[in-house]
């Protein structure tokens, strides 16, 4: 686990742009029956690869932004709780779909918790993980379990497919989603042709009119934009477009330095903010030092 700079406690008033909470949804592929025969490992390590294939597929076009790969899952953070749940949905109606193979069953399960600001020396974002992580292995297959205050923050039309669990021997209370009771969601549509963020360094532009959801940014070269400052990630961050806004996702070890025109410089590590006008980006390192690196953006 890495310290992680979180957004203002409920008690005070957010900065200009950023989002208050986050929700994490920890997802679980895994083989959930017994078998007196060796399973063909081949035929399941395919079928596993192909459900997690969709449950990153959802995530791409219907919101959130992906955290990090687990060895039988993904970890993923939306800014909203009802996001959270309909992509979550909308994973198990897609993983549902898939032919079993004889005499075994593989199963998803899915926990969702709130990343709830408090103060910026508490790990947050680790303890959602954490209790994401507890309640996607509660149940068995095919379940979603959230955790009450996502639930609260829930529109009263999802809190209506919920139910809840017992609070013996689990701790505090835990809901079940009536999954299969709640609608499709519809994909998420790209941003608009007279939306625009640019991105420039150096020599460089890199222009976005509307052609992509989500842009990645790191060190990696599957990156749509590779960088080689020495404090970056290999997955640094991402740019996610989404209710007219251009968002920063930031995923690394070190944070994401963000100079908006005339306001201070800001740090965002393990959270999210929106790019609006123009400013200047750091990878790990201030916006303040090594100019070569540093990106300049417009959101126009």
């Amino acid at each position: 686990m890495h310290d992680k700079t979180l957004p203002p406690s409920s008690g005070e008033t957010p900065a200009a742009g950023r989002l208050a909470a986050t929700y994490l949804l920890h997802s679980a592929v895994l083989e959930v029956s017994s078998r007196t025969a060796p399973p063909d490992e081949a035929l399941l390590g395919k079928l596993v690869r192909r459900r997690l294939s969709r449950l990153e597929r959802v995530l791409s076009t219907h919101g959130g932004s992906l955290v990090r790969e687990t060895p039988h899952g993904l970890l993923a953070a939306f800014d909203s709780a009802e996001t959270a749940v309909l992509v979550a949905c909308e994973m198990q109606r897609r993983c549902a779909v898939i032919p079993q193979i004889s005499e075994t069953r593989i199963g998803l399960k899915i926990g969702i918790h709130a990343a709830t600001p408090m103060n910026e020396t508490n790990d947050a974002l680790d303890v959602a993980e954490i209790e994401a992580s507890r309640l996607a292995n509660m149940l068995g297959e095919g379940s979603v379990v959230v955790s009450g205050p996502v639930v609260i923050a829930l529109p009263e039309i999802l809190r209506e497919n919920t139910a809840v669990l017992g609070r013996e021997n689990i701790g505090a209370a835990a809901h079940l989603v009536d999954w299969a009771a709640i609608p499709m969601r519809p994909a998420l549509a790209p941003p608009p042709a007279n939306s625009r963020l640019v991105l420039r360094n150096g020599g460089r532009s890199y222009r976005f009119d509307g052609e992509k959801s989500v842009i990645t940014i790191g060190r990696a070269p599957d990156n749509d934009i590779v960088i080689s400052a020495p404090n970056a990630s290999r997955q640094h961050c991402r740019i996610i477009y989404r209710l007219d806004n251009h968002v920063l996702v930031d995923l690394s070890m070190n944070g994401t330095y963000l100079k908006s025109d005339d306001a201070p410089e800001e740090i965002v590590r393990k959270s999210m903010v929106t790019l609006s006008g123009r400013g200047r980006i750091g990878f790990g390192h201030s916006c303040l030092k090594d100019k070569e690196q540093i990106f300049e953006f417009e959101v126009s």
